[in-house]
């Protein structure tokens, strides 16, 4: 028998696709290190503006993110499609400058590189205290990576990651980021090894505005409720390290500030403080972030529901209501007088644009009345449609229509609403596409609308799995 150690299990082999996405990406990094910075970003700019006039579905993913970030202070229209524009460009430029910098030694980048707050933040630690560093998807993201060394001496640093699904990719970025003597942690490995790292005074970066699902806690980010990331606060408390948030902001075309604020105060290391702290670090610099991502994404079938639990006091905390058009006939206001209370008792941060042939009365300022004639021709419908939407400085989140309005739906899915609801038939017919779900109409008791069916169908609408535990913020 062989007293052999047993053979490490072999990772994930790379596919055919693995092994071309690989070629073509050293392709553009061997590219890249022949090219100036200078003409990296102007390149970016130019890929990011031709992006942002190919890509409809981007455009208006943009939009709305910005909407949302923007609705404290709304911005006038011309002003938005001008930020929107900017963040493509920005996007292009920061992406390929990323790319320059990871080619780059640690010397050749300090023309492109300033950094402020490092000192400060640092003189407070303890000499075996650590540092949990929260970051955005932000400017040029591998700044950090790169001069590691220099901003925090005498200490180690690393990151926790995401591994890439390209084994190869995943190498790759490994050998780039960990290339200055940085470690990092994989996010499928627990908190175990990031927590040791960070009780012997290691610096820890962390990327956090990204949208947590089902295991997040449900706060408001920028005013209107999301799923956190509950990772910054959890490894804060298990390795008893401070926390400050960092900005990476364009300054000029080949010039990029590094700023760290500390996060203080009693509940630093909550995760309802930690995102109040990335939401000030990313005003900074809004068309720095990476706004693509869909961050305040609702459930194509349960537009009221973060699959965990709402605490009521964070919903009512919410500046900016999540949004919900719903469209109806008077005839069934007994119906919609008993739905509407159910929905509202669900998400207190519901506004409800209510869209209707005349005024039903309704006294809560959460519904808001769009009167809309029945024998409106259907070319017509949009603009209304478009008046709706507008009447928040916030986009609509979800259409839910009790009539099954074809040209709504569709109007909704242009404007890329993702949760379009409508409502089967007598007989169970759905309406079928563009609605995104179809939930069974609630009948009549006795010749009597059935209003317990009708409150059931807000309680689907934000149903939570048994499984799902709520979470602490």
């Amino acid at each position: 028998m062989s007293d052999a150690p047993p053979e490490e299990p072999a990772g994930p082999q790379p596919t055919l696709a693995h092994r071309l996405e690989f070629a073509a990406f050293r392709s553009l990094e061997w590219l890249l290190q022949g090219t100036s910075m200078g003409a990296c970003v102007a390149t970016g700019r130019i890929l990011g503006g031709a992006f942002f006039g190919l890509s409809g579905r981007y455009r208006r993913l943009v939009r709305r993110n910005l909407r949302i970030a923007t609705a404290d202070a709304p911005l006038p229209r011309r002003r938005l499609d001008s930020l929107v524009r900017e963040t493509f460009r920005r996007a292009g430029a920061n992406f390929l400058a990323s790319l320059k910098t990871a080619t780059l030694e640690e010397d050749e980048i300090d023309p492109f590189i300033e950094h402020h707050g490092f000192r400060e933040v640092f003189s407070r630690l303890g000499p075996e205290e650590g540092l949990i560093v929260v970051m955005p998807h932000m400017g040029n993201w591998e700044a950090l990576t790169q001069i590691g060394n220099r901003l925090v001496p005498g200490r180690a640093y690393g990151g926790v990651y995401r591994p890439l699904a390209n084994p190869l990719m995943d190498e790759l970025t490994r050998r780039h980021r960990t290339a200055g003597g940085g470690r990092l942690f994989s996010r499928k490995d627990g908190f175990h090894a990031p927590a040791s790292f960070l009780k012997q005074g290691g610096v820890l970066a962390v990327l956090a505005d990204q949208r947590a699902g089902g295991r997040g806690a449900v706060l408001p980010f920028f005013g209107k409720l999301a799923s956190c990331s509950p990772l910054p606060q959890l490894l804060a408390r298990r390795g008893k390290a401070r926390l400050a948030s960092l900005a990476i902001i364009t300054r000029s075309a080949e010039r990029w500030e590094l700023a760290l604020s500390p996060i203080e105060g009693t509940e630093a290391a909550s995760t309802d403080a930690i995102m109040r702290a990335l939401e000030s670090t990313i005003r900074l610099s809004l068309p720095d972030l990476f706004w693509f991502h869909d961050r305040w994404r609702v459930d194509n079938a349960r537009p009221l529901s973060f699959f965990t639990r709402i605490d009521p006091e964070q919903a009512r905390r919410a500046r900016v209501p999540l949004r919900l058009l719903l469209s109806a006939r008077t005839g069934e206001l007994d119906a919609l007088r008993a739905l509407v209370d159910a929905l509202l008792a669900e998400r207190p941060d519901l506004r409800i644009d209510l869209v209707i042939d005349d005024e039903p009365g309704f006294d809560d300022a959460r519904v808001v009345v769009h009167p809309l004639d029945p024998t409106t021709p259907p070319e017509q419908v949009p603009a209304v449609f478009a008046r709706v939407d507008a009447a928040h400085p916030a986009p609509l989140d979800a259409a839910l229509l009790l009539d099954n309005s074809p040209v709504l739906a569709r109007c909704a899915r242009r404007a890329g609403v993702r949760a379009i609801i409508g409502l089967a038939d007598d007989a169970g017919a759905a309406p079928g596409k563009p609605f995104s779900r179809c939930y069974p109409r609630p009948g009549s008791r006795g010749g009597a609308a059935d209003l317990a069916g009708w409150a059931s169908l807000a309680e689907q609408l934000a149903h939570v799995p048994d499984s799902t535990r709520p979470r602490r913020t």
